[in-house]
């Protein structure tokens, strides 16, 4: 592993673990094993190393996991499920699967999510790509819809992209949900939830 993906998977590991703000730059410096001067070699700062963490575990993650599920062969249903649990992580994936390209390191993933939020709270940058994300999101939800009202399988009396926003307000009401109350279920609440959308948005003769 070269030293600029080792010291960004050594800080990724120590801000999952303590927060971005309980870790010292001399910590991530000393985990890593490099000198000073090489950590300034690929980085300004730690503000720096944190956007480019995020954006290089988090944000190129989501965006893989939503391009793998465009050529998913599964039902528009199959499709939203699939997508939203493997961005999230389920309560069977927590601790057993990692964004960590070159490591088996666990990670919880409810986490992972706050270790975004505090990045978007703080930095632009970060929260740009969190809206690009969003709308990434969007897209893909209409692409679905599309695809279901083609197969004949979704409801088409309503606004395609009123369908996409719901089927999206779904998907992220129930991660903050499942972050602020960590007792409940993941996988069983989206289930439930997107079992109870997919009744409304069908067509009444879909199976």
């Amino acid at each position: 592993m070269d030293t600029k993906s080792r010291i960004l998977e050594t800080a990724f590991k120590l801000f999952l673990k303590k927060g971005f703000a309980d870790v010292s730059l001399n910590e991530i410096i000393r985990e890593s094993d490099i000198t000073t001067g090489g950590f300034y070699y690929h980085f300004d700062s730690k503000d720096t190393l944190l956007v480019e963490v995020i954006k290089r575990y988090i944000f190129n993650y989501f965006s893989s996991v939503i391009e793998q599920i465009r050529d998913f062969e599964g039902t528009p249903e199959e499709k939203f499920r699939t997508v939203i649990l493997n961005i999230v992580g389920d309560d069977s994936t927590i601790n057993e699967t990692t964004q960590l390209v070159e490591s088996a390191e666990k990670i919880d993933y409810r986490v992972l999510h706050l270790l975004l939020f505090e990045g978007v709270q703080k930095y632009g940058i970060i929260a740009e790509h969190y809206t690009e994300f969003y709308y990434n999101l969007l897209d893909f939800n209409k692409d679905v819809i599309n695809e279901g009202i083609a197969q004949g399988v979704i409801r088409d009396d309503i606004d395609m992209t009123e369908l996409a926003l719901l089927v999206q307000t779904v998907m992220v009401g129930t991660v903050i949900m499942w972050i602020g109350m960590p007792a409940m279920p993941m996988e069983e609440r989206m289930e439930d939830n997107m079992h109870n959308l997919w009744n409304f948005i069908k067509k009444d003769d879909s199976i």
